[in-house]
C-alpha cells in the first residue's frame, strides 16, 4: 500500500494562523506609517506658514509692536492659525519675535515655532 504524502489539517491551520498574524502586523505598520506621513506633512506646511510670516515681517521693514497678535493663513489648502509674540529684550538692541503655528482647530497643539531677533534701532 502506498502512503499518501501531504500536510495534515492541523499543519495547514497552523500555517494559516501564522500568515494571518503576519498580515495583521503588516496592515498595522502601514497604518502607522500613514499617520506619521500625515503628521510630517502638516508640520512641514506649518513651518512654511511660519517662514512666510517672518519673511513678511522682514519685507515690511517695520518692527512689529510689542505684545501678542493672532491671525490665520492657509497653505496647500490647509487652514492654520498663527500667534506672534514680540518683546523687547532687556539691555539689548533687539526685539524677540516668536511665531507659533498650529492647525486652525480648537485645542490644536503647536505644530511649528520660529523665533527671530530684529534690530530695534537700525540707524
Amino acid at each position: 500500500m502506498i502512503k499518501a504524502r501531504g500536510f495534515t489539517l492541523l499543519e495547514v491551520l497552523v500555517a494559516l494562523a501564522v500568515v494571518a498574524v503576519a498580515l495583521a502586523a503588516g496592515v498595522r505598520t502601514l497604518g502607522q506609517a500613514a499617520d506619521v506621513s500625515t503628521a510630517l506633512a502638516e508640520r512641514n506646511l506649518a513651518r512654511w506658514v511660519a517662514e512666510d510670516h517672518v519673511a513678511l515681517l522682514r519685507a515690511r521693514g517695520v518692527l512689529p509692536p510689542v505684545g501678542v497678535r493672532e491671525g490665520k493663513a492657509s497653505e496647500n489648502g490647509r487652514a492654520f492659525a498663527w500667534t506672534e509674540t514680540a518683546e523687547d529684550l532687556p539691555q539689548s538692541p533687539f526685539r524677540r519675535v516668536q511665531v507659533q503655528v498650529h492647525l486652525d482647530q480648537p485645542d490644536a497643539n503647536t505644530t511649528a515655532q520660529l523665533v527671530i531677533f530684529l534690530l530695534r534701532n537700525p540707524g
